[in-house]
């Protein structure tokens, strides 16, 4: 295939196709000044553009998530020490699938250089233990924010209007 070929499949421009051709990053051979250019190669140079693209992502992801979690307060609930216990647990979980960020804001799920958060209303890490973050943590004041701290603050709202332990024992599928 061509280089313009490569570079419309592969969202690039035409220079960064023979960039990668210069260096040996996708199988190529020039013949009369054209790049022919190795469909395979250039699909196997897709996938790891991809699979780092994702590794930074949930390393970014992580980063957030963690620095988020130290500064949620999480008010004592209310209760038998057993729905308490239980209770706990599921509120933990709760949040961690309610941290699952959705950090662009473009319909493309491209970087915008701005960060929006807001809860994850997809299948969340517990298909197996179904729980509904989405739903035990929403407020109608928790949508979506576009700063860390006012989703911290929204987040601690929500946490601290919640505290009787059975509320989230019944709200658990």
């Amino acid at each position: 295939m061509d280089a313009a070929t490569a570079a419309r499949k592969s969202r690039v421009t035409i220079d960064t196709i023979r960039t990668w051709c210069r260096r040996g990053v996708i199988t190529a051979t020039k013949t009369a000044g054209r790049w022919d250019i190795d469909q395979n190669s250039l699909r196997a140079h897709r996938r790891r553009l991809i699979a780092i693209r994702n590794a930074r992502r949930t390393r970014n992801a992580a980063t957030i998530q963690a620095r988020i979690t130290t500064q949620l307060t999480l008010p004592h609930l209310t209760g038998t020490p057993d729905q308490v216990a239980k209770a706990d647990d599921i509120r933990r979980r709760a949040i961690q699938a309610a941290l699952q960020l959705v950090t662009h804001s473009d319909e493309s799920g491209q970087p915008t250089g701005h960060a929006t958060y807001r809860l994850s209303s997809g299948p969340t890490m517990f298909d197996s233990d179904p729980l509904d973050a989405y739903t035990v943590l929403r407020d109608s004041a928790y949508t979506e924010h576009t700063s860390e701290a006012a989703y911290i603050t929204a987040l601690n709202t929500v946490l601290a209007d919640r505290t009787d332990a059975s509320y989230w024992i019944n709200n658990h599928r």
